[in-house]
């Protein structure tokens, strides 16, 4: 009868030690950190290039109803009421502003669109001249 004795295991038979282990795992982790935090500054850089082009729109609506003659070159606040909905969740407010240019019906109108975006105030102004005979 033969006697079947198991072999000796060599150091790389053995796999990974607890130390290894650890410190794969803390590596992992911090990387699951860095990658968390990168994707928290892209998702607030978006909400404000979103807030932005939300903002850009609102007055380009306000002065081009200003332009066509549906709103009155008057200076003030303007409700947009259901003229315009923002694609982001902000609440837009805009203002014109008016200033007569030397020539007799030309107009410097400018507007303003403003709004809150993660406690940051932020603002577009488009200035443009409009004639008014």
């Amino acid at each position: 009868m033969t006697t079947v004795f198991p072999r000796p295991r060599r150091r790389s038979d053995r796999g990974f030690s607890l130390l290894e282990a650890i410190a794969a795992l803390t590596i992992f982790g911090l990387a699951i950190l860095v990658a968390t935090g990168f994707l928290d500054v892209q998702m607030s850089a978006a909400r404000r290039y979103e807030a932005r082009a939300d903002l850009v729109r609102a007055a380009e609506t306000v002065l081009e109803s200003v332009r066509g003659g549906v709103r009155p070159i008057t200076a003030g606040d303007v409700d947009l009421g259901d003229e315009f909905q923002p694609l982001s969740a902000i609440t837009v407010r805009t203002t014109i502003g008016v200033t007569p240019r030397p020539v007799p019906g030309l107009y410097e109108v400018r507007v303003e669109a403003r709004a809150m975006v993660r406690s940051e105030e932020m603002v577009v102004s488009i200035t443009t001249q409009v004639w008014r005979p």
